[in-house]
């Protein structure tokens, strides 16, 4: 553990409490240090420390991480068995039915329930904060177009109704770029096509990440456009002239 790691409080609320109880199902345990040197470890150390300190919540794969040495138990796993889920599928290689596999999928189940309250509570939190824009401008058709071939790449997924099961908990971020109010930057666009690669097998990920980030920057310069139009056409910059 760092020198002065962060122990979360359980009575500070729902995030410091699932990180203070995942810090005691560890202790005896294999040590964070040591999951993080393994090969087939994907979350980084500094990533899995954080999960611990109850700060904020943790992706999926973090924490899916210390719950397969943690809950679960790797030597146990059936090397031959297959599954879909990047993230929670070394749960159905545990024996079906033996202890590791209902604690692990009871964990399981408590992090996706913390993860959609988080989502909701940042969804309310944002809805009171309400930007006045110097310039409204509608969304141009070029980022339409950008959002329709974002959706698209979703539902080939199969989980476009259920995005928290693909993003967990950036499904609010992608919420935001599907509404329109915000364009997707290089690495989030990558992301979403990396998330959507685990579901679907022939996508091919340099060029789809090419194609929207390609499509977004058309819609980047689109807004542009729209908001110059809008601050000629105001009455403010019409009274000056």
């Amino acid at each position: 553990m760092p020198a002065r790691p962060r122990i979360p409080d359980p009575r500070k609320g729902a995030l410091e409490k699932f990180a203070f109880d995942l810090r005691q199902l560890g202790v005896g345990k294999v040590g964070v240090s040591w999951i993080a040197a393994q090969e087939d470890t994907e979350a980084s150390r500094p990533a899995l420390y954080a999960a611990l300190s109850g700060t904020r919540l943790p992706n999926g794969m973090t924490v899916s991480t210390l719950l397969r040495w943690w809950a679960g138990n790797p030597d146990e796993e059936d090397p031959d068995a297959r599954s879909r889920d990047p993230i929670w599928g070394w749960i159905q290689r545990l024996p079906a039915g033996c202890d590791a596999q209902a604690q692990a999928n009871e964990w399981k189940q408590r992090y996706l329930r913390l993860s959609r309250a988080e989502s909701k509570r940042r969804s309310a939190r944002d809805r009171s904060w309400k930007p006045t824009p110097p310039v409204q401008i509608d969304t141009p058709r070029e980022q339409h177009l950008l959002i329709e071939e974002i959706k698209g790449l979703i539902e080939r997924t199969g989980l476009s109704q259920d995005m928290w099961l693909l993003f967990g908990p950036e499904t609010l971020r992608i919420e935001r770029y599907l509404s329109g109010r915000v364009i997707p930057n290089y690495y989030w666009i990558y992301q979403i096509v990396l998330y959507c690669e685990e579901f679907i097998p022939d996508l091919h990920r340099d060029d789809e990440t090419d194609r929207l980030y390609a499509a977004a920057e058309i819609a980047r310069r689109a807004r542009v456009r729209e908001r110059r139009i809008a601050r000629n056409a105001s009455p403010a910059r019409r009274g000056r002239g």
